[in-house]
């Protein structure tokens, strides 16, 4: 099957969730250097899904975004992927709660397989024939920023760059930009700085960061009320930033560590499985 230029790094992606999917199941052989264990297998697949398929599902619906109104059909699939999206990563997330069963493990192993083919049979073929080439070609520059990588992120100068351009989307972002703006007034000058210090610490491991992030959302959610939604679009901007600044492993960590901690604090503040609906 020939895929379009602008969906072949979404269908490559595929192929590790696939792999994830088979671990999963109960009715195939064990893969070597794989878990076998139900316990591991749970381990696993919450850390992939953390590190990988969560991203994953970030990265797609940016692109979902861009192709809206292509069609109506294409609308109501699109509709029905974000959806699929939404209950994989509760599944996922609920492997943190309690030791899934074998039988759990391989439903969702399953599900993932259905979704996956769902995009490769439908969804994909659906978008190469509703969607002109000058609109794949803008799904494809999501991809490959015009065609040059750009660097990695190498130290303290990249780190301000990238924290600064992404205060600035959150400053003006209809969502989420209350909180910083009227709920607690952030002290831009002092913020900042701490930020810098957060993910520097974060990505290079120099100990330079002591704050307490979780107390401070604890108490942001005590006067304003955070939402699922709040923290997907918090990940949305900043990945978004993320790709367009930087490209490389130090790149790809920095948005691991977001989608982790915001999945944590999100554990943390909801209590477990009871996340809100966005």
């Amino acid at each position: 099957m020939k895929r379009h230029e602008a969906l072949k790094p979404l269908s490559r992606e595929h192929h590790g969730a696939l792999l994830l999917a088979q671990v999963l199941r109960k009715d195939v052989p064990d893969y070597k250097g794989m878990p076998s264990l139900v316990a591991d297998k749970a381990a696993y697949a919450l850390e992939a899904f953390n590190n990988s398929l969560q991203p994953h599902f970030v990265q797609e619906e940016q692109v979902f975004a861009k192709l809206r109104n292509c069609s109506a059909s294409l609308d109501l699939l699109i509709d029905e992927i974000i959806s699929e999206h939404a209950s994989l990563k509760a599944s996922f997330l609920s492997l943190a709660q309690a030791l899934p069963t074998e039988k759990a493990l391989h439903e969702l192993g399953e599900k993932l397989i259905i979704h996956i083919r769902k995009e490769e049979r439908l969804l994909f073929p659906l978008i190469e024939t509703s969607c002109g080439e000058k609109l794949l070609d803008e799904i494809k520059s999501l991809h490959k920023h015009d065609g040059k990588p750009n660097k990695d992120i190498t130290g303290m100068k990249d780190i301000i760059k990238l924290v600064d351009l992404f205060y600035e989307k959150v400053k003006s972002d209809d969502l989420i930009s209350h909180f910083f703006t009227e709920v607690v007034k952030v002290n831009w000058d002092k913020h900042l700085p701490v930020m810098y210090r957060f993910w520097d610490n974060a990505l290079f491991f120099t100990g330079v960061y002591e704050g307490k992030p979780l107390e401070i959302h604890q108490h942001l959610h005590q006067l304003a009320g955070l939402t699922e939604a709040h923290f997907e679009r918090w990940i949305k901007l900043f990945t978004e930033t993320v790709d367009e600044l930087f490209e490389g492993p130090k790149a790809l960590l920095a948005k691991e560590r977001a989608i982790s901690i915001s999945t944590v604090m999100q554990m943390k503040l909801f209590k477990k499985n009871n996340l809100p609906e966005g």
